[in-house]
């Protein structure tokens, strides 16, 4: 089959392999410049700092497997454990996306307008083709999938599902500080902070960097505000772990749909009598104990949407 994927991020990366791998014609279509989705780095001068996916945990037996095959081939690594260990990617989180996508076809800048059906074929208009497959899996956030499937039957609690947005600011600091014992702070902080990452401690910058992660409410507040006065608070906010250490460069992220504040009783969705598919972080299997969106059930909703599309 011919079969296309709205999203090059962790569900539709893994579902692609799986697809190629049983011998279908697959072909990714991404808006952004490069694969992941929140599997997201930044390189700033002669760093590099994640402002996506900070790390990811390891539950279920086939993500294991993959995990060991990876850090075999040096692609992952064991930041630090409490208690169990928090997985990392070598040179950021962004590459591990590029390295699992390495050999799929992926056409990048490229933003899916409107999805059609006819006599079994599927028709996505992107703001540079139009493409025709006989099987389509759409795996972008919720808000935005929904927007393309106006003019098809979808569960409404489906449609009711929410995400919060998530601000991140980007430091780069003039000299060596610390961020606790391995890099990272994510209890007993100011108001709005949810976590403070250095990422030379976490092994992925030769530089200064550290990423700093707002939580749902403050970034809610401040979502309609000018992006310098963000940056300014977060700044100052910041500073209540890092004292007077000089920033010398200052960025910010803002992630619209950063994390489903609910998730879905499957790991995929199939629309009724239409060869679509939605997949995603959201998407959880039934038995799923975390009972929330993160890596592994991203990865474990593009196997399992995979298996069903085959």
């Amino acid at each position: 089959m011919n079969i296309g994927i709205i999203g090059a991020g962790l569900s539709g990366i893994v579902a692609a392999r799986e697809l190629a791998r049983h011998g279908h014609t697959v072909e990714l279509i991404e808006k952004s410049r490069s694969v992941g989705g929140r599997l997201a780095t930044r390189r700033i001068g002669d760093g590099k700092a994640d402002h996506g996916a900070v790390y990811f945990t390891v539950r279920g037996e086939e993500l294991k497997q993959d995990v060991a095959d990876w850090k075999t081939k040096g692609w992952v690594k064991v930041w630090y454990a409490d208690p169990y260990p928090r997985y990392v990617a070598v040179d950021g989180m962004n590459t591990l996306a590029k390295r699992l996508s390495d050999g799929l076809t992926v056409h990048l800048n490229e933003r899916a307008e409107t999805v059609t059906t006819r006599d079994g074929q599927v028709s996505v208009q992107t703001d540079v083709t139009t493409r025709q497959y006989d099987r389509l899996l759409i795996t972008s956030p919720l808000p935005q999938t929904l927007d393309l499937l106006t003019d098809f039957a979808v569960d409404a609690a489906l449609r009711e599902l929410t995400y919060a947005p998530t601000f991140v600011g980007l430091f780069e600091f003039r000299s060596e500080i610390a961020i606790g014992p391995d890099g990272i702070l994510d209890t007993d902080l100011a108001p709005g902070l949810l976590k403070v990452i250095n990422n030379r401690q976490k092994g992925i910058s030769a530089t200064e960097l550290v990423s700093v992660y707002m939580d749902e409410s403050w970034s809610e507040e401040w979502y309609e505000r000018a992006n310098e006065d963000t940056l300014r608070e977060i700044e100052r906010l910041l500073q209540t772990v890092t004292g007077s250490a000089v920033i010398q460069s200052r960025q910010l992220k803002r992630w619209r749909y950063a994390q489903a504040t609910d998730v879905w009783n499957g790991p995929y969705y199939p629309l009724r009598d239409e060869p679509i598919f939605l997949a995603g972080d959201v998407f959880l299997e039934p038995d799923d104990a975390s009972g929330r969106t993160r890596f592994e059930s991203a990865y474990v909703s593009g196997i399992r949407v995979a298996e069903a599309m085959r």
